[in-house]
C-alpha cells in the first residue's frame, strides 16, 4: 500500500510504499542529518510530524512510512545553515580550457585531407553536426590544449564558464567564472545530500559495505547536489548550460570516490588505501553531470594519502614556499600539514569526530539560524550569548561549543580533567555566584550547565564536555606530532593557517585556553576562510597551479597517526585541559 509524504506549507509531496521516514524525506529535498548512520542513537533527525490527526515528534531514521505523514520544517534548503564560501583571492588566468573561432576559410581541409585530425568521435561528431550547412558561419572550437572538447555553431568565444567545486563531507560549494574575464559570477553552496547517510566519512563508507545500492545511492546524492547547483547557478548567469565547459573539483578521500562512483571501501580499513591517488579528468557525461554539456571536462584534484584528500592539496596551494608552517582545516574531518609548498609537507588526518561540528553534542547543531555561535561569562559571573538570526536559541554550533567549553573552565566551573561541578560543589565555594542556577542534572550521572531553561532548553553536559575532550585532544596531539616529526617546536612555526568553516568561525583565543590548538603565539596564527575553495579556483583559472598540485602531491608525505607511538602520548597527555595560569 502506498502512502503520502508531504511537506507542510509547501507543495512538496511523495507516494511511498515503505521505507524510513528519513528516507522519504530525502526524495522530497529535504535530507535529513543522520549523524549515527540512521541507527536511532544520536537524535539529529527528530522532526515534528503529523499522522492520524495527532501532531508529535519522531526520529525520522526508524519511522517506518505506514500511514499519510505532513511533515514541519522550520526552513527550507539547507534548513538556514551558515556555509562558507568565501576564500582567499587567486594569483594568474590562464584557464586551461579555451575557445577559438575559425572561418569557413581557415577551417577548409586539403583536397581530400581531413577536417579534425586526431580528435575523439564525440568531438568529430559534434563538428559534423554544426559543420552541416554552415557555408558562411564561422565556428567555434572548444579545447583544452591539445584536445578537442567540442564544436559549436557561430561565433561564442564570448561565452565560456568554469566551474570550481569544493565537496565537503557536509556542505559543498560552488564558484562559477566567466573563462574569457577571469571574474567570478556566482557563489552558491548546499548541504552535501549524502548526510542522510552518516555525518562522516566513516559512517558513508560503512554504507557502501553494508547495502548493495549503497555506492550508488551515495554517488547519486552528491551528483544531485552538484546538479542542484548547477541549476541555480544556471538561473543567475544565462548560457551557463550550454558553455560551462571546465569543472574542477577538489574533496576528501572519500568525497573523491563517492563523486566518482569508486567503491571507497578500502578507506575504511588496513592499509586505508585509495582507488586512485593522482588527478582523475572525465567527461561530465562520463561522471553523470547533468547540467552542463556532456563533453565539458571534470577534474578532481590528487589526493596526499589516506584520508588527506583533494581539499588539502587545494589548501596547501595557499602556503608560502618558504619558512615553516602548521596548517589546520577543521570540518567534519580534520587534515593537519606541516612545511611548506616548495620542500614540501608531512600531513595526516585525525579522527576527531563530528563533536566540534556539533554532531555527538546533546544541543549540537550545524551553524544554522538559532545556533549559539559565541560565548562567554564575565568576572562577575553574567552569561552573555550571541544566536544566529538574533531569534530563540536552539542549541550550540562548534564555536558556540569551543567558547562555552572556555568560559567554563575560566570560571571554574570545569575543572583539568575535564568535570563540571554540580551545583553542591560549585556552591561551596561561590555560594553568591548567579551561575548557580544554571547547574542541573540531566539524567542520573549526568550534569549540565544551562544556557537557556524553557520547553526546549540548551545545556552543555558532562557527557559533551568528555567527547570535546576527545576531539581536540586529537586535533593538537595530530598538530604536535607532525611538529615533531618535522624537527619544530609550535613556537618555531612561521605561522599557524587554520582552513574551513569551523576554523574561520572560532574564537581563536578561546581555542588556545581549552587546547585545541598547540601554545603557537597569538600573532602567528591567522584564519584564510575556505581554504580549499581558493586553491580549487585557483586551478580553475590557471592552468599552472593544477601542475603545481602535482608538484605537492610528489613532495608531501603521509604519516599515519594511528601507528604513532608518539601520536598515542600526545593524544593521552593532552585528554586534560591544561589552563594556562
Amino acid at each position: 500500500m502506498e502512502y503520502t509524504v508531504r511537506i507542510a506549507g509547501t507543495p512538496c509531496r511523495t507516494r511511498v510504499s515503505g521505507g524510513t521516514l528519513a528516507e522519504a524525506c530525502a526524495r522530497l529535498g529535504h535530507p535529513l542529518e543522520l549523524v549515527c548512520g540512521g541507527n536511532g542513537r544520536c537524535g539529529k533527525c527528530d522532526v515534528l510530524v503529523e499522522r492520524g490527526g495527532v501532531r508529535e515528534t519522531v526520529r525520522a531514521c526508524v519511522t517506518p512510512v505506514t500511514e499519510d505523514i505532513t511533515v514541519f520544517f522550520p526552513d527550507a534548503g539547507s534548513g538556514g545553515a551558515q556555509i562558507l564560501t568565501e576564500g582567499g583571492a587567486h594569483s594568474a588566468f590562464a584557464p586551461a580550457v579555451t575557445k577559438t573561432v575559425l572561418s569557413p576559410a581557415e577551417r577548409e581541409p586539403e583536397h581530400c585531407g581531413a577536417c579534425l585530425p586526431g580528435v575523439s568521435l564525440a568531438a568529430a561528431r559534434q563538428f559534423s553536426r554544426a559543420n552541416r550547412g554552415a557555408d558562411g558561419e564561422p565556428l567555434t572550437f572548444i579545447r583544452c590544449g591539445g584536445t578537442l572538447l567540442g564544436v559549436q555553431r557561430g561565433d561564442t568565444a564570448r561565452r565560456l564558464f568554469g566551474a570550481a567545486v569544493d565537496i565537503g563531507t557536509t556542505t559543498v560549494a560552488m564558484y562559477i567564472y566567466d573563462l574569457t574575464t577571469g571574474a567570478l559570477l556566482h557563489t552558491g553552496s548546499a548541504l552535501n545530500g549524502q548526510i542522510r547517510y552518516g555525518a562522516d566519512v566513516i559512517a558513508r563508507i560503512q554504507h557502501v559495505i553494508e547495502h548493495a545500492d549503497g555506492l550508488a545511492a551515495l554517488n547519486r546524492a552528491v551528483l544531485d547536489t552538484v546538479d542542484g547547483l548547477l541549476a541555480a547557478a544556471a538561473a543567475a548567469v544565462p548560457g551557463l548550460s550550454d558553455d560551462l565547459w571546465q569543472l574542477v573539483f577538489c574533496g576528501n578521500s572519500t568525497m573523491q570516490h563517492l563523486f566518482l562512483g569508486v567503491d571507497p571501501s578500502a578507506l575504511g580499513a588496513e592499509p586505508f588505501a585509495s582507488v586512485t591517488a593522482d588527478t582523475v579528468r572525465a567527461s561530465a557525461g562520463e561522471i553523470g553531470l547533468q547540467n552542463c554539456p556532456p563533453d565539458a571536462l571534470v577534474e578532481f584534484l590528487p589526493l596526499l594519502g589516506g584520508f588527506v584528500g583533494a581539499d588539502t592539496t587545494a589548501v596547501l596551494l595557499g602556503v608560502p614556499e618558504e619558512g615553516v608552517h602548521l596548517v589546520i582545516d577543521l570540518g567534519t574531518n580534520g587534515e593537519i600539514a606541516v612545511g611548506n609548498a616548495h620542500d614540501g609537507f608531512l600531513t595526516s588526518s585525525t579522527a576527531c569526530g563530528p563533536a566540534l561540528e556539533g554532531g555527538s553534542i546533546e544541543c549540537g547543531m550545524r551553524g544554522a539560524e538559532g545556533a549559539i555561535d559565541h560565548a562567554d561569562i564575565t568576572p562577575d559571573g553574567e552569561l552573555r550569548f550571541h544566536v544566529l538570526g538574533g531569534g530563540e536559541a536552539k542549541g550550540l554550533c562548534g564555536s558556540g561549543i569551543i567558547d562555552m567549553t572556555a568560559a567554563l573552565l575560566r570560571c571554574g566551573l570545569v575543572d583539568m580533567t575535564g568535570r563540571l561541578l554540580p551545583r553542591e560543589e560549585y556552591a561551596a565555594e561561590h555560594p553568591d555566584s548567579p551561575l548557580l542556577d544554571r547547574l542541573a542534572p540531566v539524567g542520573e550521572y549526568n550534569n549540565a550547565f544551562f544556557l537557556t531553561r524553557g520547553e526546549h532548553p540548551v545545556y552543555l553536559s558532562q557527557d559533551d564536555i568528555r567527547q570535546i575532550q576527545l576531539a581536540k585532544s586529537s586535533i593538537c596531539a595530530g598538530c604536535l606530532t607532525l611538529c615533531r616529526e618535522r624537527g619544530v617546536a609550535p613556537e618555531q612555526l612561521d605561522s599557524l593557517i587554520l582552513a574551513g568553516a569551523f576554523g574561520n568561525y572560532i574564537d581563536v583565543d578561546s581555542a588556545l585556553y581549552i587546547g585545541l590548538l598547540p601554545a603557537v603565539p597569538r600573532g602567528k596564527i591567522a584564519a584564510v576562510g575556505n581554504g580549499a575553495g581558493s586553491g580549487v579556483c585557483r586551478c580553475l583559472l590557471d592552468r599552472a597551479e593544477s601542475a603545481r598540485c602535482g608538484h605537492i602531491r610528489a613532495v608531501t608525505r603521509h604519516v599515519e597517526l594511528n601507528a604513532s607511538a608518539e601520536f598515542m602520548e600526545q593524544y593521552i597527555m593532552n585528554m586534560n585541559f591544561n589552563v594556562p595560569l
